[in-house]
C-alpha cells in the first residue's frame, strides 16, 4: 500500500522505518530534539495547502510522528521547509538534505545549523528510512 508524503500515515509508517533501522539509531545515538518537516503548498501538484509532519527524535528512537500542529510549528527547536520538487529530490536521493540546506533548496526555518551540521549520518538515515516507505507525490498518481 503506498502512503501519500506527509499524511498522517506517512509519518507513522516512516516512524515504524525508523525504528527498525539501526543504521538510524546508531547514527542519531545523541539527538534528543524534535523535528517539523513541512511541505508548502503548490496547487499545480494538487497540495493546495501546506503539510507539515512532526517527529519526535530522541536518542535513535521516534518516540512519535504525526501530523504537525500549529504549536509544534511555533515551538519545535527543528524546522525545515521545502517546496514539494525539492521534498521529492530528497526522497529520491538526488539531494541530500543538510547539503541543500546550505544551498538553500530546503530552508531552515528553527534551528541551529552548526549543531544540525553534526548530525549529517542521521539526516542520512532518516532519508533513507523515508524512502523505504511505499510513497506517492500528490499529483503524482496515487
Amino acid at each position: 500500500m503506498a502512503y501519500e508524503v506527509f499524511t498522517n500515515e506517512w509519518a507513522q509508517a516512516w516512524q515504524t522505518e525508523l525504528n527498525q533501522s539501526r543504521a538510524y539509531q546508531e547514527a542519531a545515538a545523541t539527538w534528543e530534539w524534535p523535528l517539523v518537516l513541512v511541505m508548502e503548498a503548490d496547487p499545480d501538484e494538487n497540495i493546495p495547502e501546506q503539510r507539515a509532519v512532526y517527529v519526535d527524535l530522541f536518542h535513535g528512537q521516534c518516540r512519535e510522528a504525526r501530523l504537525a500542529t500549529d504549536e509544534d510549528l511555533d515551538q519545535a527547536p527543528y524546522v525545515i521547509t521545502a517546496d514539494p520538487f525539492t521534498w521529492r529530490e530528497v526522497m529520491d536521493g538526488e539531494l541530500e538534505a543538510i547539503a541543500g540546506i546550505m544551498r538553500g533548496r530546503l530552508v531552515l526555518t528553527r534551528g541551529n545549523m552548526v549543531v544540525l551540521a553534526r548530525y549529517v549520518p542521521a539526516a542520512t538515515e532518516l532519508v533513507r528510512a523515508a524512502a523505504r516507505i511505499d510513497s506517492v507525490f500528490p499529483g503524482a498518481g496515487a
